[in-house]
């Protein structure tokens, strides 16, 4: 697979970077020796304003500076893991992409792959890199595309895929955000349907079953709660070869403006 990695290919793989998108605190009581964190609220998000939802991306020249600070450049190859539910990795991993880097994977079942002996609680220190910021604006949609796209009568070779649960989706419940249901004409592909439990990939044929409802259409937007989960699913998208978009501000920043059309 081209974007998701087993642990073999981080202890052999020379000249990795490789990034913990745990929480900081759990990075502070150990890590993979030589990792460097990112924190998916306190690095991978700005501040929460009233529109832009939960997560809204960070100012860029902020971001640019946290990746120089752990020593990325232009050209380095990184490896990002969490604990195994390809969340917090999964939209650090569309972040880099989003900002230019090439070579960039997510380890499969996480921080759980790790002996002992791997692990240290030691922050390194390295040298200053000089990555460069370049936003891709093709791998995102506004709101306002959104908006025009819930109010359609028939879908014309576009479609925007909700990655959160079943439950969600249908309004059954809301555990997050204050109002419930989902954009209309959506369709349901929860993030972690593709997974085992014990966080590893199924196989690619149940993959590709996944989303051939999405595959049909020629373009696909991804939304979750709040631009996070939502990451993963456009990982998997394009193991398929297939490109999505992300609807940043996703549910959460849908729901903001109080005028949305909303399915229960």
């Amino acid at each position: 697979m081209k974007n998701f990695k087993d642990i073999g290919f981080l202890r052999t793989e020379p000249d990795l970077t490789v990034i913990d998108a745990r929480k900081r605190d759990e990075y502070l009581k150990d890590h993979y020796k030589g990792s460097f964190s990112l924190d998916l609220d306190l690095d991978m998000a700005g501040p929460v304003l009233q529109h832009g939802g939960r997560h809204p991306l960070p100012d860029v020249l902020t971001f640019q500076e946290k990746l120089r600070s752990i020593g990325l450049s232009d050209d380095s190859r990184v490896v990002i893991y969490d604990n195994g539910g390809n969340d917090s990795a999964g939209r650090l991993w569309w972040m880099l992409k989003y900002y230019g880097l090439k070579d960039v994977f997510v380890l499969l079942r996480g921080y759980s792959e790790f002996t002992d002996v791997e692990k240290d609680s030691e922050v390194p220190k390295p040298e200053k890199g000089k990555i460069t910021l370049v936003p891709d604006e093709s791998m995102t949609a506004p709101y306002e595309e959104i908006l025009e796209y819930s109010k359609q009568e028939k879908l014309y070779g576009k479609v925007v895929v909700d990655s959160r649960s079943e439950e969600r989706w249908r309004g059954f419940v809301e555990p997050i955000d204050r109002k419930k249901g989902r954009i209309p004409n959506t369709i349901n592909i929860f993030y972690r349907k593709c997974f085992n439990p014990d966080n590893s990939l199924k196989d690619m044929e149940f993959i590709k079953d996944s989303f051939e409802k999405a595959s049909a259409f020629d373009d696909v937007i991804f939304h979750c709660g709040s631009g996070v989960t939502a990451c993963t699913n456009i990982m998997l998208f394009d193991e398929l070869g297939r490109k999505g978009r992300l609807y940043v501000g996703s549910f959460s920043d849908y729901i903001s403006y109080d005028n949305e059309p909303i399915k229960e």
